[in-house]
């Protein structure tokens, strides 16, 4: 593929990310939702997708890389490639470079290929990591604590709920990606949970019946605790399919993390999905583990569980918003504790490269004193009965927190 310069991505070309709430963006790491050319967010249940891609907006964020510049609204990818990551831009660069031409490249955009959709919120957990935007159950669960049906209703978890229900209420996005979708090669369905949206396997069965889904890749990413066994018949029409596995931790850690999960039954999945890759080559599974402050002290022993998974791939992903939940952002005694349990951990030569590389990203961000982080775990330790110091006393100790005070 030839690109214009070296911090080149392609993304602003040829794909566009649905978010759960029905905005849209250049891609699932981007910090700004595209505008209208008067200022206010496209709103895909109405949006026209040629004017999306037409935008102002995009054809300035496609200029400012052809200028070599590095948008704004990319920092995330920049601060990774600075502490020595592989970025999300790289690593899209890799996977399609099979599927884009070698045309010239201007500020107007390539036919669409990638969508990245994130068909609402719908989820059956309340992760950590998380909140409304990603996942009703979340939405739900701070509603229960707020009084009044006015504060409810003016608040901004109700707003999630009513707007992550956007595709079942948008006739006209469906429409409009059936016009599109026979240049569509590669898709990602993220969510909330995406094997709780039946709209998506809807989609493809359109795609198997217009003749076109072996040309077509599709990566998942889950939480591990739906198995669709009806889905084995849909996919093997595709040209390959992805499945990746959202885990951060395990055992209790694990649940902690991911409230709502059982342990012993994403093994029990995790072995199922494995029986239907052997079936079928077209399938494979990948691991994505996102290193946050929960898990930062215990990346060790996730490490050497992921080697006795048989994943086909590895991604280690990084936290960057809410940024307290960042390691970038940790007190410095917690600093320097993650860095020894990452330095001293017994673990093999692929993960001792990435964890070298997680010790850069922690010693290139700005530290805080841990109190809002502390009030964070707090307010969801009380919620929820649990305590950050039983499951992970070594995390507590690193950030001075005493447990649930209320």
């Amino acid at each position: 593929m030839n690109l214009p310069h070296d911090k080149f991505c392609v993304l602003p070309w040829v794909s566009l990310e649905a978010s759960p709430v029905g905005t849209v963006r250049p891609c699932c790491l981007a910090d700004d939702e595209i505008t209208t050319d008067t200022g206010g967010k496209f709103d895909l249940g109405t949006a026209d997708l040629i004017q999306v891609r037409n935008s102002r907006y995009m054809q300035t964020l496609r200029q400012e890389f052809l200028q070599k510049k590095q948008p704004k609204t990319c920092r995330k990818c920049w601060n990774e490639e600075r502490a020595g990551r592989t970025s999300k831009r790289m690593h899209t660069l890799d996977r399609l470079k099979h599927m884009i031409s070698d045309d010239a490249w201007t500020q107007e955009a390539k036919p669409l290929q990638f969508l990245d959709l994130k068909l609402g919120n719908i989820c059956n957990l309340k992760c950590r990591i998380c909140g409304s935007w990603s996942s009703s159950t979340f939405a739900a669960e701070e509603l229960t604590y707020l009084s009044g049906d006015e504060n409810k209703k003016a608040s901004f978890h109700y707003t999630m709920l009513k707007k992550g229900a956007w595709p079942r209420d948008s006739p006209t996005f469906w429409s409009q990606i059936d016009h599109v979708i026979i240049g569509i090669r590669y898709l990602e369905f993220t969510g909330g949970e995406p094997f709780m949206i039946q709209e998506h396997f809807d989609l493809l069965q359109r795609i198997i019946e217009r003749g076109i889904a072996g040309e077509v890749e599709i990566h998942y990413n889950t939480n591990g605790t739906h198995f669709p066994e009806y889905a084995e018949n849909i996919w093997r029409h595709f040209k390959h399919v992805e499945i990746a596995f959202s885990i951060d931790d395990v055992s209790e850690r694990f649940e902690y993390q991911r409230s709502g999960a059982n342990w012993e039954q994403v093994n029990r999945h995790l072995e199922m999905f494995r029986d239907m890759r052997d079936r079928n080559a077209n399938i494979s599974l990948q691991v994505c583990a996102t290193i946050n402050v929960f898990n930062i002290m215990y990346l060790e022993q996730l490490a050497n569980w992921i080697d006795d998974q048989r994943f086909d791939f590895v991604y280690w992903n990084m936290m960057h918003e809410a940024y307290y939940f960042s390691i970038s952002t940790l007190p410095d005694t917690a600093k320097i504790m993650a860095k020894q349990r990452l330095r001293d951990a017994k673990i093999s030569p692929a993960h001792r490269k990435e964890f070298d590389r997680v010790i850069e990203f922690i010693d290139r961000g700005a530290s805080l004193d841990g109190k809002i982080l502390c009030m964070k775990v707090e307010d969801l330790d009380w919620r929820r009965k649990q305590n950050l110091c039983d499951i992970e006393p070594e995390l507590a100790q690193a950030i001075g927190y005493a447990g649930p005070q209320r």
